[in-house]
């Protein structure tokens, strides 16, 4: 856990290493790529040809001070494996303008795999649009999504198949409620919004395109999560003239409220059998909270078995301890584990990548609030949620 919040999360990288461009080491040091980086060397380019919906940072309706990953306006098309240039045909569909063209290269022999993208400029000659770090992270031939990092900036974005099983038969037919009361109804091809009919509407990738009465045009860009069965929807326009953004919605029979998780997310890491498999956390998802209460400091030997949640930068951080061992999930993705030794206030220990830590803990007296300190002096407050 020593470099886990300096390394871990990529916003760091983008935000401290502006304008410059992001090394392999970096890149390895978040535990977001770096479970993967084996696997995509030997399945990579076997699972890369397919059609993708794109998925990015973009503002929350909910809370206009976050983002969440969500989707866009692009579906990427990649083609099988071309051996003359050693690249993967591609076009990238992005909804309103002419179909692009585009050359893929995946390059796995360096630490980390390189994802560049080509296409033509004003003069036809091809020349690389965007270079990523880029793994896939699997748990099966269908349950697979492509992270990409970029080198230069270290802006996180993602592809997510369109198949049967990320949007299932009529993924979208459903009532749908946001956390901030928006309301949306897909029925037969009717679509209505806080029980307001606004038109008609059909289904193309991962589009909902909505006709008006009075002929005008909308398009709503979606993701679906399996495992939850809630949907991540991307909107052209906002409440209170907020301009692009994305909320969470669940079905309405099952949850007033949205839960935190953003785009989908795997149940399971990497399959390797170099590391011990996470177990699966049962927690309560809420909005994050800006202010965190000032609280007595309880005894050393205090409790902290269970499983604590944290938000850094808008993204979620669940930690469990369990018995000697701890796990680490950001955004609901496995991103840590590690054994410890209790002595006092202090956990002495190892990550599961062999790095040795001793950090200091804190919980209040009434064994709710959890203060996490690393060698170097950040601190993270953690409120219990089992």
């Amino acid at each position: 856990m020593k470099k886990f919040f300096a390394a871990l999360i990529l916003l760091t990288l983008s935000t401290t290493t502006a304008y410059a461009k992001i090394t392999e080491q970096q890149a390895l040091s978040d535990e977001r790529i770096a479970p993967y980086v084996e696997v995509t060397k030997q399945q990579g380019a076997k699972l890369l040809p397919g059609r993708y919906a794109h998925v990015k940072e973009i503002l929350s309706r909910v809370n206009p001070a976050e983002k969440i990953y969500a989707p866009t306006a692009i579906v990427a098309e990649i083609g099988n494996f071309n051996s003359e240039n050693n690249a993967f045909p591609s076009n990238l569909d992005v909804w309103g303008e002419n179909l692009t063209h585009a050359y893929i290269t995946l390059d796995t022999s360096g630490a980390v795999p390189v994802m560049k993208t080509y296409w033509a400029n004003d003069a036809g000659e091809y020349e690389v649009f965007a270079e990523d770090f880029a793994v896939v992270m699997p748990e099966d031939n269908k349950k697979y999504a492509w992270l990409l990092a970029s080198t230069e900036t270290g802006e996180i974005r993602y592809f997510y198949p369109l198949n049967d099983f990320w949007f299932p038969d009529e993924w979208w037919e459903e009532d749908w409620i946001c956390a901030d009361g928006s309301q949306i109804s897909l029925d037969d091809g009717t679509i209505s919004t806080n029980g307001q009919a606004l038109g008609t509407y059909i289904i193309s990738d991962n589009r909902i395109v909505i006709k008006t009465p009075d002929g005008n045009r909308d398009v709503i860009y979606c993701v679906y999560n399996p495992y939850n069965e809630s949907l991540v929807m991307t909107f052209t326009s906002g409440p209170n003239g907020m301009g692009e953004n994305a909320g969470v919605f669940t079905e309405m029979d099952d949850a007033p409220q949205a839960p935190k998780t953003q785009a989908p997310v795997f149940k399971s890491p990497a399959p390797t059998t170099s590391k011990p498999t996470f177990p699966t956390p049962s927690t309560t998802q809420t909005t994050p909270k800006n202010d965190f209460p000032t609280f007595p400091i309880a005894k050393p030997e205090a409790n902290i078995e269970g499983v604590w949640q944290a938000y850094m930068n808008g993204q979620q951080l669940v930690l469990q301890f369990q018995g000697n061992n701890y796990y680490i999930w950001l955004n609901g993705q496995p991103a840590e584990m590690g054994s410890f030794q209790r002595d006092g206030n202090k956990l002495i220990g190892h990550k599961s990548t062999g790095e040795a830590f001793q950090n200091t803990v804190q919980v209040d007296a009434a064994g709710k609030n959890l203060i996490l300190t690393d060698s170097n002096n950040f601190s993270m407050t953690y409120q219990r949620v089992q």
